[in-house]
């Protein structure tokens, strides 16, 4: 005999929420207030640990244009880092740092090594990223946040070729 190894959704409702005592699911003024008040701490502290992680990327450039062998160390980083920020933009109202760290972390997806272009090409995503933040630009912005994306698409369509390395 087969044995079922997937419960019954009936099943997982009563595990799920306690029949006997009940739930009410129905926030009132009070807890409304103090569960707004946990999104928005986090939200600030997720802006301020957004802009260490800027910081960081910053000092990571600095190093990798100082220390050409350190750039795939730092590549890498930087790599970890937008990975992060686009996760997590989102969550918290801010689509536009998640689109700008995909761009980036797009951007970097396949290099081994960063030349001088595209140096300059992450400088610019971190100081994209760091306009977002600093004026906690929510949702997906209005004229001048489509400047930016059009400049940064700009800089990286420039840059393809360096990415991609010399045609044969």
């Amino acid at each position: 005999m087969r044995r079922n190894t997937i419960p019954n959704r009936g099943e997982l409702k009563r595990k799920a929420v306690n029949f006997k005592t009940g739930r009410d699911l129905k926030l009132d003024d009070d807890l409304r207030q103090k569960m707004e008040a946990v999104v928005q701490a986090s939200s600030a502290q997720f802006l301020d640990a957004t802009i260490e992680q800027l910081k960081s990327l910053r000092e990571a450039l600095g190093r990798a244009a100082a220390d050409p062998a350190s750039r795939s160390q730092v590549l890498e980083h930087i790599r970890e880092e937008a990975f992060q920020i686009k996760g997590m933009g989102g969550v918290f109202g801010y689509p536009m740092l998640t689109e700008f760290a995909k761009s980036l972390h797009d951007f970097l997806k396949e290099l081994e090594d960063l030349d001088e272009l595209q140096q300059e090409i992450v400088s610019i995503h971190v100081d994209t990223l760091y306009v977002v933040v600093t004026h906690k630009i929510a949702g997906s912005g209005g004229p001048l946040e489509a400047q930016l994306r059009a400049s940064l698409k700009a800089a990286i369509d420039k840059a393809k070729p360096a990415a991609k390395g010399p045609a044969t």
